[in-house]
């Protein structure tokens, strides 16, 4: 009898993993968006609000804008296209603290059970560190391996993505609870700075420096842990290059010399609704496939 083949697998995730629409087309790949309001506004991210769109509106409103993640019915009209096609699917998203992405995965999955093999993956990161696992797990899928050790190794790789923000727009980091209302005033008035790490999947302010400055020789002293094999990616709200981005690519080239360029990414509406327009941070990540 000839060996039965494995199923075909199939990835789903959100617009934080900051994806080109053509790769995950290309690749079979089911992006869900985000929804960013302003106010009364909601837009689509990435559909109907693009990268310089959105840093250009968050850097013009007087409030921080709020972001809600895809919706069950639209996660189940993903699965329900999946089930048809008798896929097992691989579910990898932005990590839970910062979206409800993940509970919606899951309670979209119920119907399916026993139908369809979905596997939902907190990936307990965002942006760069999201968008290599969906990259892993395609390359692995390519390789006909099966949906659980894929989902198995991509669980290893989830330990190697690290990153660190710095952000001193304060209205953001209080309309998104990382700082409260006393703290951000004083803040302000001290012109503090909040360093945020990544913790278990969220973005925690870990210290505080005096000055955006001493914020970017925090995140350099952060990087010389890493050794220059890794993919490093600096990221902010917006996807073209500003002051900051450039004093924070000329510092870590001084301690990486050999890596002659440090891409500019954006970090998408999840991460910008608490880092704000004005915030930068450096993602790492050293998995291999």
């Amino acid at each position: 009898m000839a060996a039965r083949r494995p199923a075909a697998v199939r990835i789903v995730t959100d617009s934080a993993a900051r994806l080109p629409r053509a790769w995950a087309e290309a690749n079979g790949v089911i992006i869900l968006p985000h929804r960013v309001r302003f106010g009364a506004d909601c837009y689509q991210e990435d559909v109907d609000l693009n990268e310089a769109e959105l840093a250009v509106k968050a850097s013009r409103a007087k409030q921080p804008f709020d972001v809600e993640a895809p919706s069950v019915e639209e996660f189940a009209r993903a699965y329900e296209l999946l089930a048809h096609s008798r896929a097992e699917v691989i579910s990898i998203h932005i990590a839970s603290p910062l979206s409800q992405t993940v509970q919606h995965a899951l309670q979209a999955r119920q119907p399916f059970l026993g139908q369809c093999e979905i596997h939902i993956l907190d990936s307990q990161t965002m942006a760069m560190g999201l968008n290599a696992l969906v990259q892993a797990a395609i390359t692995l899928a390519k390789r006909n391996l099966p949906a659980m050790e894929i989902v198995t190794r991509l669980r290893g790789l989830m330990q190697d993505a690290f990153g660190i923000f710095i952000s001193d727009d304060m209205a953001y980091l209080q309309h998104s609870k990382r700082l409260r209302p006393a703290q951000a005033l004083l803040g302000e008035m001290l012109q503090v700075v909040p360093c945020l790490s990544i913790e278990q999947g969220d973005l925690i302010a870990a210290e505080k420096v005096r000055s955006f400055e001493r914020g970017i020789e925090r995140i350099v002293e952060f990087a010389s842990e890493f050794e220059e094999d890794a993919q490093f990616a600096i990221v902010q709200l917006s996807p073209h290059p500003n002051e900051r981005t450039q004093a924070l690519a000329e510092a870590l080239r001084e301690v990486f010399p050999k890596i002659q360029r440090f891409p500019v990414q954006t970090c998408g509406a999840a991460v910008g609704r608490i880092i704000g327009p004005r915030g930068i941070g450096l993602m790492i990540y050293e998995g291999k496939v």
